[in-house]
């Protein structure tokens, strides 16, 4: 859940900008040369939850029905608690995204 929220957050346009916040670090990452701490400290996708990423983003509507077509399409095989992270993040698709950034350590 906390890198699908993080990538909502990082891809999102704050209000009143015309790029998303990814791009504005990345630009700040190539004009200073040093990777600012959001990019550095950014929570990795476990491979245990690669499967449920990959359905989430290869999905468009995040309704069961859809998910079950997908399952039936591609023979994909989910375990119960992958169809319920699935479900779950498309909770917070049209939510306001938010991040906490950690504080430099």
């Amino acid at each position: 859940m906390t890198y699908g929220r993080w990538c909502f957050w990082i891809n999102a346009k704050p209000e009143g900008s015309k790029i998303s916040r990814l791009e504005a670090l990345q630009q700040v990452e190539k004009s200073r040369g040093v990777t600012p701490p959001d990019l550095l400290n950014c929570p990795k996708l476990s491979w245990h939850h690669d499967d449920c990423w990959k359905v989430y983003i290869a999905l468009r509507e995040h309704t069961w029905s859809e998910l079950e077509s997908y399952i039936k399409l591609t023979g994909t095989i989910l375990e119960p608690w992958e169809i319920e992270a699935v479900m779950t993040l498309a909770k917070y698709k049209d939510q306001e995204p938010t991040w906490i950034s950690k504080p430099d350590s």
